[in-house]
């Protein structure tokens, strides 16, 4: 996988250099005995990280000693050091983290703050790199000392597995956040070379490909175009744009982590399942059980419920729920338009709780039944449009412009701008919404009758093969290239 300057290119799963590593990096694994095996993984995965620069490579070695060492040392400790010792392991890791993800919005925020008060103060400019990973690795890591603390799983005495477990490529970048006992014991043990499994994780891999380069990629150009501008659209196109974003970061990241879990399924190993069809969801408490599971599981057993969880009261719920998806907006980057995306989803879940009685009670009034298909759509329907809503302050970029988006949405006349102006001429178009449906079919098939991959593998080889085919060919006729192929960042590799 050749190294190359800019560092989306260089450790991208959608480039010729990993159609070539992959393959090598596999047969090598499955071909070497015993240890040999997570050696070479290892150091395929330092590879991976090292096409990024040689600054990336020494975060996460330098993440990796303190965890391994600090983890190590808590085995050791005896009783109230153990607390601190914890502490300060957590502050490298966390304040690491902030360093490099969040000390600079942090001075920018003290700049606007002290202008407020008309007091100077001019905060140095700062361009510090964002080492690849480090939000997910670095989650995995606190993770891990975590459960060494609470004595849930004993320190890692090999350096090699703890290594890996921190490094393995295809989760390196944008996760899913794996857990210490989920993923070691499958490395030390993994399982052997499977063709049902390659070819599994081989089509899992496709559709991902098919989500990221046909329907992410193409309606991110809708996106771009329409926000950059929102006044000069009307309202049909600003509205066409933000269903159209709430898409386009579902199959952006769910490709990623199809694509993650395929390369892990190909060489035998099992990732933590990132998203369960989240849009079908029937209220946003459930979107966030279904959307980004490993993050969510995470702030789940390691902020809310050592936080009281739901324990204590209704309001301490709120409150934590509050904390909780503040924290998680920040995760998602350092900007106040992350703050309130991640507050508005609060408020969601906080105002579903407070009022799910009534509801009940309305839809009983209305002739509503709890699991009537009418019920059912009414209830996705309007999930959708909140976390749609949600999104706006996702991709908004400034507050300011976020507003002015929702401005555009309700004001001004419907049309402006002429369809073909939206940034897809109309054969484009044509190809987003057609994959758009294929994707929600199979979202729905999937939903119905499990796994759509698993059925189409079950096909009668000339069905199975001409499915394939088709996914292949829509990939290479139908994705989205820049030139000399150059296909769009992952969205969560900036987190």
């Amino acid at each position: 996988m050749p190294c190359r300057k800019k560092v989306s290119d260089s450790v991208s799963f959608l480039t010729p250099g990993f159609f070539l590593f992959f393959p090598v990096v596999a047969l090598v694994w499955f071909l070497l005995p015993g240890s040999g095996r997570r050696i070479w993984l290892l150091l395929a995965s330092w590879w991976f990280c090292l096409c990024a620069g040689v600054e990336h490579l020494a975060f996460l070695l330098g993440a990796t000693a303190l965890t391994y060492a600090g983890a190590r040392l808590l085995d050791r400790c005896p009783g109230g050091r153990r607390k601190i010792v914890l502490a300060v392991l957590l502050l490298s890791v966390f304040g690491t983290l902030f360093v490099f993800k969040y000390l600079d919005f942090a001075l920018r925020l003290l700049d606007r703050i002290f202008a407020a008060t008309g007091l100077a103060f001019s905060s140095p400019g700062l361009s510090l790199i964002l080492p690849v990973g480090i939000s997910f690795y670095g989650f995995m890591a606190a993770g891990y000392l975590i459960d060494v603390y609470r004595r849930e799983r004993r320190a890692e005495t090999s350096f090699l597995d703890l290594a890996l477990f921190l490094s393995f490529f295809p989760a390196l970048l944008s996760g899913p956040i794996s857990r210490a006992g989920d993923l070691i014991p499958q490395l030390r043990r993994p399982a052997p070379f499977s063709w049902d499994a390659l070819r599994s994780g081989s089509v899992r891999f496709l559709w991902g490909a098919f989500k990221k380069l046909v329907v992410a990629d193409r309606l991110g150009i809708l996106v771009s175009t329409v926000y950059a501008a929102a006044d000069d659209f009307g309202r049909l196109a600003v509205w066409t744009a933000a269903f159209a974003f709430s898409i386009q970061i579902y199959c952006d990241f769910s490709a990623y982590s199809d694509m993650a879990l395929g390369c892990a399924q190909a060489m035998g190993l099992r990732l933590t399942e990132n998203f369960r069809t989240p849009y079908f969801s029937r209220s946003i408490g459930e979107f966030w059980r279904r959307w980004h599971i490993s993050l969510s599981s995470w702030f789940r057993d390691y902020l809310y419920i050592p936080m009281g969880g739901s324990r204590k009261g209704r309001r301490r719920k709120d409150w934590n729920v509050l904390v909780v998806f503040a924290v998680s907006g920040l995760w998602h980057g350092a900007a106040l338009t992350f703050l309130v995306w991640g507050l508005v989803n609060a408020f969601y879940q906080i105002i579903g709780g407070r009022t799910l009685e009534i509801r009940k009670k309305l839809r009983r009034r209305l002739g509503l039944r709890e699991e009537a298909p009418l019920t059912a759509a009414l209830q996705v329907s309007l999930t959708f449009l909140c976390s749609t809503a949600a999104w706006v302050f996702f991709k908004g970029g400034s507050f300011t412009h976020s507003l002015a988006i929702f401005r555009a949405m309700f004001t001004g006349p419907w049309l402006i701008r002429p369809v073909s102006a939206w940034g897809l001429d109309p054969a484009e178009l044509t190809a987003a919404l057609f994959a758009v449906l294929l994707v929600a079919a199979v979202e729905c098939l999937s939903v119905r009758m499990g796994s759509f991959r698993e059925k189409l593998l079950s096909l009668p080889r000339p069905a199975r093969w001409a499915g394939i085919l088709m996914l292949l060919a829509a990939v290479l006729i139908f994705g989205v290239y820049g030139t000399g192929y150059d296909p769009q960042d992952f969205i969560y590799f900036k987190f």
